[in-house]
């Protein structure tokens, strides 16, 4: 209820941030990794995508392929397109309906003729689409890579092509392959540059080949998450929080069908969403999650409040002291270090101990 008041007063007040949609691809693939001194099989993979340096927000950092959903992707077009494969609006509601307490970035589109969870789905493939040119779909198949490449151009340019190519080329976006996931709120500390964040979750049977946009995206790369999260901690990349979190969850499995499995059942129980707050603590920053000792009663979704937070301790004794740990610990360019002791609500699992397991059992 706090939340939604929050985005109530955000609406009122003129819109104090985006929303966005984001899409974790796992891949299934052949391989093997070390966790600690058991060797253990590793058969998936997942898609990464290096952010250009001449992006404005966040650049050169790997993320998960998404962004900012359009006004399009809620269009009421679309429920003519899936009443014609045979889904009728009706039976999109019953499937794709989030049991409550819905995130507030569904109840923010509830005056969209299209349901927000579907709207946001298609957000979350057209995007991925435009980026690195893989397309999740049914029935739609491309006649060649020119094809492909064109189509990839053209949405690129207009978000209003992704429909336009579905009607030339027939299909739908195959929004029943994204389980719900996570919410994640920028922290107040970006000011204007905020995303309010559906992050969904999706598998294919074999690891497809993409091209990256070269405009927003400069590079994409398929990589099982003990590699790059090893990468990241010998500071080879770096990984926004949100992905470096989500990458810890992903430490539970090693198999492709037990994640996928898992992936399916917890998504029908719905989906949370984080702000992180920001917390000063003498030479180092404490990035602070629902649940922990340290997270407000009531935050400050607005940043209305332009004074950080701060204690007067160390990071070390603010974690020795507190019983609920649900935190990143960040130092300068030094790898953030990911503490959780508490259970994740909505059936999710924990999180790995990165500032106790990382270096030693990677």
């Amino acid at each position: 209820m706090l939340i939604a008041s929050f985005d109530l007063c955000a609406k009122m007040s003129g819109q104090v941030w985006k929303e966005a949609a984001t899409l974790m691809l796992v891949g299934r693939a052949l391989g093997s990794c070390m966790w600690g001194s058991q060797r253990a099989s590793s058969d998936y993979k997942i898609l990464f995508l290096k952010r250009s340096s001449r992006s404005t927000f966040m650049p050169k950092a790997y993320v998960f392929p998404g962004g900012v959903v359009e006004k399009t992707d809620f269009s009421s077009e679309w429920l003519k397109l899936f009443k014609n494969h045979g889904h009728s609006e009706e039976d999109l509601k019953s499937y794709f309906h989030c049991p409550e307490p819905r995130p507030s970035f569904y109840k923010n589109n509830d005056t969209h003729v299209l349901m927000a969870e579907v709207g946001f789905r298609i957000g979350a493939i057209r995007e991925t689409f435009e980026e690195c040119g893989l397309l999740l779909a049914k029935n739609c198949k491309f006649e060649s890579v020119k094809s492909q490449d064109h189509w990839q151009k053209a949405v690129h340019k207009n978000d209003t092509q992704f429909l336009q190519m579905f009607l030339e080329l027939g299909g739908c976006p195959d929004i029943w392959s994204l389980n719900q996931w996570q919410g994640w709120l920028t922290p107040t500390t970006f000011e204007s540059r905020r995303f309010d964040t559906a992050f969904y979750i999706a598998f294919v049977d074999s690891i497809p080949t993409g091209r990256a946009d070269n405009i927003e995206i400069s590079h994409m790369q398929w990589i099982e998450p003990r590699a790059i999260l090893r990468d990241y901690m010998n500071q080879k990349l770096w990984l926004p929080p949100p992905q470096l979190y989500e990458l810890g969850r992903l430490l539970n499995f090693i198999s492709f069908e037990k994640l996928k499995s898992f992936s399916e059942d917890r998504g029908r129980i719905g989906m949370d969403r984080w702000m992180p707050v920001i917390i000063n603590s003498d030479q180092h920053v404490i990035s602070v999650l629902p649940g922990d000792d340290l997270y407000p009663e009531e935050p400050d979704f607005l940043g209305q409040n332009k004074e950080r937070l701060r204690i007067d301790m160390s990071t070390e004794e603010s974690r020795t002291k507190s019983r609920k740990l649900h935190r990143l610990e960040m130092s300068g360019q030094s790898p953030s270090k990911l503490f959780m002791n508490i259970d994740p609500p909505f059936g999710h699992v924990r999180v790995a101990n990165l500032g106790e397991l990382i270096l030693s059992k990677l």
